[in-house]
């Protein structure tokens, strides 16, 4: 069995069943076909074979679809006893409809309320326990067949999972990829031939993915960058191969080793961010510091390798060395040659806080700003961190105390490095003023 699933919740599968047939028309029925099967996707192929039509079948047994089934019919009715708010009675009545909720005609009456069950004299005719596949064919000889059965389905879904650890240094780590097949569509898959298409794969419409998956199975990861799936591209997407049989829970999820990597450089930075607008701001205004880990994905700094959209736990040594989880971010599909800044929280003891200095309107739409941003490091080492300032409209720094570089159009970097661990009570801080136009 070939399965290929897809990081946008499909999948397609190719199985080849053997299967005997009389020369001329025949009726070809399978069972054993995921209930999620997109029917107009199925096709089928053998030698001297023709396909003439193919039909889907599945009505599934639901209290709605029997009530459905049952409208019209005599049904039993159990319904709160009207001299006894405690007791029940039992009523024959006839189904009137099913629509929104239930409606009876009981005797000469129609009843609309509460009920505690309904019970159905049978079983409605054409009601499936599983789902049935059939095929009109035409053969030009008769003996056994090995009919090539295909078709896409939902339900299916995989995304990598990345595990960052970072060495006692904090400027290297290791990394092992996962990838996470999640099968919710309560079909097993026995020693499939497994690949899975990392991108952004384009569908007209995709089934709804059950949540809740319970993890039932994981597999054992790799030791190198030599992954224990092979990766190859297809078209602008990448393809993983397993390599070898798997198997998928009917409800569950499975791991499977992608690559890992050892020893690469990483660097832990701190930024602040802030916007700044045209109003007068009183008193001091508090700002989050982010914490983050940045790497580049490349070979010479030892990954270089496409890392499909997933979620990156990342661990760090505390004091006595074990490791701790520090923080979780999710990546975007990231090509070689790309960097990562994966932000991981906020920081405990390094904080920012700002105080509007000058404000004054120029013009019409005009204003002059000014700030004093102050950095206080209340860790035992100096920190490094980065203040980036963004400004709307058009904008002109007219003053500052300190070095910047541009970012972009519309934000500037402050780069304050080795900032002292308690400097005094003030701190370390920038002043500067900006004119915004809009």
């Amino acid at each position: 069995m070939f399965l290929a699933v897809y990081n946008s919740g499909q999948a397609l599968v190719r199985d080849t069943r053997v299967v005997t047939l009389p020369a001329g028309p025949a009726a070809v029925v399978f069972s054993d076909i995921p209930n999620t099967v997109e029917p107009t996707s199925v096709r089928a192929a053998a030698d001297g074979m023709t396909v003439l039509d193919v039909e889907y079948s599945f009505q599934q047994i639901t209290s709605g679809s029997l009530l459905d089934a049952a409208v019209g019919t005599e049904v039993s009715v159990i319904l709160p006893d009207p001299a006894d708010g405690n007791s029940r009675i039992v009523r024959k009545a006839t189904l009137l409809s099913n629509v929104g909720q239930p409606v009876f005609m009981v005797g000469d009456e129609v009843y609309i309320g509460n009920f505690e069950a309904v019970m159905l004299p049978k079983m409605p005719q054409d009601f499936d326990t599983e789902p049935t596949l059939t095929l009109t064919t035409n053969c030009v000889d008769q003996g056994k067949k090995d009919v090539s059965l295909s078709y896409l389905m939902g339900g299916i879904n995989w995304q990598a999972d990345y595990t960052l650890t970072l060495g006692k240094s904090g400027t290297t780590a290791d990394l092992d990829s996962w990838a996470t097949v999640t099968n919710n569509a309560g079909h097993a898959f026995k020693n499939a031939d497994l690949r899975l298409v990392a991108g952004d794969v384009q569908r007209v419409q995709a089934p709804k993915m059950m949540r809740n998956m319970a993890m039932v199975a994981m597999d054992a990861g790799a030791e190198s960058v030599s992954a224990t799936a092979s990766e190859t591209p297809f078209s602008q997407y990448h393809v993983y191969s397993i390599g070898r049989p798997i198997s998928l829970p009917a409800r569950g999820s499975k791991q499977v080793g992608l690559f890992s990597a050892k020893a690469i450089p990483v660097k832990q930075t701190l930024t602040s961010r802030y916007r700044s607008g045209s109003g007068h701001r009183q008193g001091t205004i508090s700002q989050p510091v982010e914490l983050a880990v940045v790497f580049e994905n490349t070979e010479s700094a030892k990954l270089g390798q496409p890392m499909p959209a997933g979620l990156v736990r990342i661990f760090m040594p505390s004091a006595d060395g074990a490791q701790l989880l520090a923080g979780e971010t999710r990546i975007n599909h990231t090509a070689v040659g790309n960097a990562l800044d994966l932000t991981l929280g906020r920081s405990f003891d390094v904080t920012v806080e700002r105080t509007q200095t000058a404000f004054k309107k120029v013009g019409k739409k005009s204003y002059e700003i000014g700030w004093k941003v102050t950095v206080k490091n209340g860790s035992s080492a100096p920190q490094d961190i980065a203040l980036r300032e963004s400004f709307p409209g058009s904008w002109t720094l007219l003053s500052a105390d300190a070095e910047y570089t541009d970012v972009d159009a519309g934000t500037i970097e402050f780069s304050l490095t080795s900032v002292a661990p308690m400097q005094g009570t003030e701190g370390k801080s920038i002043n500067y003023t900006v004119r915004i136009d809009y």
